[in-house]
């Protein structure tokens, strides 16, 4: 196989603990032809000494002045990359050793492949293997669509399962564009429903590569602001999902949901997608609101409203009847948000249980050291005394006799 150049952009902010394993697992790799680019994100640790030690010219580090967020480190990373294919890896996770070698394979063999993943074994902040322990998360990011109508079929109505394990042809950078710096935690879903609507997905159906899970990760992603800002993030990536998809992939992928099945022009496949996107999203939560915005956009259509009118019978009367209905939050949304609340407090409560119970370990610790020290000291001063010298024989006859006391009962 004629080796080609695989770009791996990572991104980096402060992971001292976990960098150097990763950077390793990059220079393990069976496939050799490589560049590493690393952007360090402004890291107030000692992450840049570390990655300052590499001597290899193909790991070519770029470091930002100041904390800038990954999106805007990532698209640095892509700027920069010279290589026919591009791969990502976060600083804190692994690859195996033949991850690369098997995702370029399979893209160099399949014709149409142009984006390829692999599965993740899940470990912790020790590197231990958790996927027992995480079997409901290792099954979701481990799980696989038939193909691409179901890939986005999944996308639109549940939400992301995939973890950053991909490698892709450069040339998709190019038609798709960089991270959208409006995401702070879908920027990976957003830029892969873009990719999707461009290209099939592919996987190696191996364990190629270990997500890691820490405690700080799971704590931060329960707060209820970041809970309600990636609420936000998914209902604007939804509101967009149709933007760039072509009629005719947007018909096979979505006809048996039309509202008019027989569905065919432009202007007819737009209708459907207002309809669509009035529909329920991920958890069951009743969210109309984007197809309300979409119709009202359509009514105020010159070219549109009439199929509107004509082919649904949807007129501004209906609309105005829809507009009456809760569009946003429903209770099914306050009661995902309190299980998290919920969640939340009860890790917070068992993080200080923790504390508590390191505390009275301690505790005991030193009340075992000074009971030790004040034996000890009495101990000397016995051995000092006068009486204990007088005994000494006697002890030592004592000795004797429980020796070979014990020697007859072995016999």
């Amino acid at each position: 196989m004629n080796e080609k150049l695989v770009s791996i952009v990572m991104v980096n902010y402060n992971q001292e603990r976990f960098i150097k394993e990763a950077i390793d697992s990059v220079i393990a790799q069976t496939y050799q032809n490589w560049e590493l680019i690393i952007v360090d994100d402004g890291s107030t640790d000692q992450s840049v000494d570390i990655i300052k030690n590499y001597d290899d010219d193909r790991i070519k580090p770029i470091y930002l002045e100041e904390n800038s967020h990954i999106c805007i480190a990532t698209n640095v990373g892509f700027s920069h990359v010279t290589g026919e294919y591009i791969a990502r890896l976060d600083s804190d996770d692994v690859w195996e050793k033949e991850k690369l070698y098997k995702q370029v394979a399979l893209l160099e063999e399949k014709p149409n492949a142009r984006v390829c993943f692999t599965q993740v074994n899940l470990i912790d902040e020790n590197g231990q293997n958790i996927n027992e322990k995480e079997s409901e998360l290792l099954n979701l990011y481990n799980s696989r669509q038939k193909d691409r109508k179901d890939w986005i079929r999944f996308f639109f109505f549940i939400g992301n399962s995939l973890l950053q394990t991909l490698v892709f042809d450069r040339r998709l950078l190019e038609e798709v564009g960089n991270f959208n710096l409006a995401y702070c935690q879908s920027h990976d879903f957003e830029f892969l429903i873009r990719l999707i609507k461009k290209t099939d997905f592919y996987f190696v159906e191996e364990k190629l590569a270990k997500y890691r899970r820490t405690q700080t990760q799971q704590n931060s992603a329960l707060t209820e602001q970041n809970n309600r800002r990636f609420f936000n993030e998914y209902m604007d990536i939804r509101a967009h999902f149709f933007e760039g998809m072509s009629d005719e992939l947007f018909k096979n992928t979505f006809q048996d949901l039309f509202v008019n099945q027989a569905a065919e022009t432009h202007e007819e496949l737009v209708c459907e997608q207002a309809f669509l996107l009035s529909k329920c999203i991920g958890y069951s939560m009743e969210n109309p609101i984007l197809g309300m915005q979409k119709l009202a956009q359509l009514l105020n259509d010159g070219k549109i409203y009439p199929v509107l009118k004509e082919k649904y019978g949807y007129t501004s009367k209906k609309y105005y009847q829809d507009n009456t209905q809760k569009q946003f939050y429903t209770k099914k949304d306050e009661y995902m948000l309190d299980e998290l609340r919920e969640e939340n407090k009860r890790l917070k409560q068992e993080n200080e249980n923790q504390k508590n119970h390191v505390e009275v370990l301690i505790d005991l610790k030193e009340h075992q050291q000074m009971y030790i020290g004040e034996l000890e000291r009495e101990l000397a001063v016995m051995k000092n005394s006068r009486s204990w010298k007088v005994t000494r024989p006697f002890r030592k006859v004592v000795r004797r006799v429980r020796n070979n006391s014990r020697k007859g009962l072995e016999k």
